[in-house]
């Protein structure tokens, strides 16, 4: 469980076990905790993935590599066996959607 009481710094690095810790943490503790970028939502669009997917995600998905440093922050893939989700951490209680796909068979 993460303890939103202690400092988390989201910005710093995270192992893919530390990234992955955290989503479900914020399912429980927060429902607004997701934000979408405008390309996020284009591509969910494309895929045909709603916001309900993208949370299924962060139930069952898992986040295999590093994270990548782009644009100022780090982003995670957070995979099922169907979808990728890339996010960046906000803050300890918030992440950002930066884009989304279904993966084609």
């Amino acid at each position: 469980m993460v303890d939103f009481k202690s400092f988390i710094d989201v910005t710093s690095r995270l192992s893919p076990g530390q990234a992955r810790k955290i989503l479900p943490e914020l399912l429980n503790k927060n429902p607004n905790f997701v934000s979408f970028t405008k390309h996020s939502l284009q591509e969910m669009q494309v895929d045909y993935l709603k916001t309900g997917d993208i949370l299924n995600v962060f139930r069952g998905g898992k986040i295999y590599e590093d994270p990548e440093f782009e644009n100022g922050s780090y982003r995670y893939r957070v995979q099922t066996s169907k979808i990728t989700v890339v996010i960046a951490f906000r803050s300890p209680q918030s992440v950002i959607v930066v884009t989304a796909w279904r993966k084609k068979p």
